[in-house]
C-alpha cells in the first residue's frame, strides 16, 4: 500500500509525496499534466521503486478524472 499527499498542483505539473506502507519515510513523484511524463523527484530510502510506480498510477488516474485529492491510498497484493 502507498499513501499520497498533494504537494503542488499547477497547470503544468502535479506533485505528491508518497509514503510506502503508510510509514514515516517518503518519496516525491510528479506528473507533467500536458505530456504525461513521470518525474521521480525524491526516492524513498529502503523501499523499491514499485511504490513510486503505484503512486504515479494514482496521479494518472487523478489527471484523467480532473480531480486531485489532498490525500489518497492505493493497495495491492
Amino acid at each position: 500500500m502507498v499513501w499520497v499527499y498533494l504537494e503542488e498542483l499547477t497547470d503544468e505539473k502535479v506533485t505528491y509525496r508518497y509514503y510506502p506502507d503508510g510509514g514515516e519515510e517518503y518519496g516525491i513523484v510528479s506528473l507533467m499534466r500536458k505530456t504525461g511524463k513521470r518525474i521521480h523527484d525524491k526516492s524513498c530510502p529502503n523501499y523499491t521503486s514499485m511504490f513510486a510506480r503505484h503512486a504515479w498510477e494514482l496521479l494518472e488516474n487523478f489527471q484523467e478524472a480532473g480531480e486531485f485529492p489532498e490525500k489518497a491510498m492505493i493497495g495491492w497484493y
